[in-house]
């Protein structure tokens, strides 16, 4: 075990020594799959079969159906604003679950900017959208529907596929972001009728500058980037080769671990989460419990009154990564839209703390991370 700890896998996995291995004859010897020679026909056998890998881990018809981009945001970005920008024609208002992440407000924003409209949906108290309440926001003019597949900060998982199912009955499109549920929970588009659906490399232990989006057969979208042809015109620009290789090599390894995965986390989550009970006064879970409405990654807590990212910085200089809440809006000290959208008041957000355990957490790493969340939280009790 590390002497330092980290449970903030959210934020990025340790790269397996399969990931490292598929990707490192790219990073020594760099190729363009936009080149005519052979360097160019090695690089472009490396992003098909990336591709294939991708497209059968989420259950996709065809690798045609993968656009590969940046990141997750630049994933979502595409798949709402690519998607009301090529089909305005057939309406120009959003419905958006009331705890997506912030690059779906901001996209969503852009287009009120354009003239577009938009309606948020509300969640039930662990942050579920309902399909009544999304249908009872339809109007005729709805073009897009928007709901993650699971929320980032309080693991939520929706009932995507009853959702894009009611969708689809009335011709509408069905965006989710998935980033915070591949790798860790099953993700099949052949079973949910999604019509775009992004994911982060980095997110399901492939590397940082990786993402893609799904994007279903026949439908179409306007590029945010112009220039060459790559991604089947759909995004321009050299592809990220080695970080896509690694996109590739981490969905391969997850198509055959998944289960065995899913069934270490839930027990450690479960243990975590008893420990955390018994060793801290007031800590209070925010979302549903675990079980089968929430990720086996994610654990998010309040500790009443202590302050979250105090805690968080108490625990690192003790040698262990924890988050307060998701990063972007630690950074800017605001208080989380999810916490506030399923009923808590604004001092449950400022005391949450995040954590994440990734397919490397043990038992014993769960409980030298208990202890230290135990006397950080004493030893700010104090001051």
């Amino acid at each position: 075990m590390s002497s330092y700890l980290s449970l903030d896998h959210q934020a990025g996995s340790p790269l397996s020594d399969g990931v490292w291995e598929a990707m490192m004859p790219f990073l020594v010897d760099p190729a363009n799959a936009a080149s005519l020679h052979r360097e160019g026909v090695r690089a472009r056998e490396a992003l098909g079969t990336a591709r294939e890998r991708l497209a059968a881990l989420i259950g996709a018809a065809s690798p045609e159906e993968i656009v590969f981009t940046s990141s997750g945001t630049e994933s979502v970005n595409l798949a709402i604003l690519g998607y009301a920008r090529a089909n305005r024609h057939r309406g120009n208002h959003l419905l958006l679950g009331a705890t997506e992440r912030r690059s779906v407000f901001l996209a969503a924003a852009a287009l009120v900017r354009e003239g577009f409209t938009s309606t948020v949906v509300p969640v039930d108290g662990d942050g579920r959208v309902s399909p009544a309440a999304l249908l009872a926001a339809v109007r005729p003019e709805t073009l897009l529907a928007a709901v993650h597949w699971a929320n980032h900060e309080i693991g939520t998982i929706e009932p995507v596929a009853e959702l894009a199912a009611r969708c689809a009955e009335r011709n509408l499109a069905f965006f989710s972001d998935a980033s915070a549920a591949v790798g860790w929970m099953p993700v099949d588009v052949s079973r949910a009728p999604v019509t775009l659906l992004s994911l982060s490399a980095r997110r399901f232990g492939g590397p940082p500058g990786a993402g893609a989006l799904y994007v279903r057969r026949g439908t179409e979208i306007e590029p945010l980037l112009y220039g060459g042809e790559q991604e089947g015109g759909r995004r321009a620009g050299t592809e990220n080769l080695p970080a896509l290789v690694g996109l590739g090599a981490a969905a391969a390894e997850i198509a055959v671990a998944l289960p065995e995965r899913v069934e270490h986390l839930a027990a450690l989550q479960l243990d975590f989460l008893d420990d955390l009970r018994a060793t801290v006064p007031g800590l209070l879970l925010n979302g549903p419990e675990p079980g089968p409405l929430r990720s086996v990654q994610n654990l998010n807590a309040s500790i009443q009154g202590l302050d979250g990212e105090a805690l968080a910085l108490l625990c690192d200089m003790r040698g262990l990564a924890i988050a307060s809440g998701a990063a972007c809006v630690s950074r800017d000290r605001r208080t989380s839209h999810v916490l506030a959208a399923i009923g808590l008041p604004p001092e449950r957000s400022r005391s949450n703390a995040l954590f994440t355990l990734g397919p490397s957490t043990t038992r014993q790493e769960i409980d030298a991370a208990c202890a230290i969340v135990g006397k950080a939280a004493a030893k700010l009790r104090e001051a």
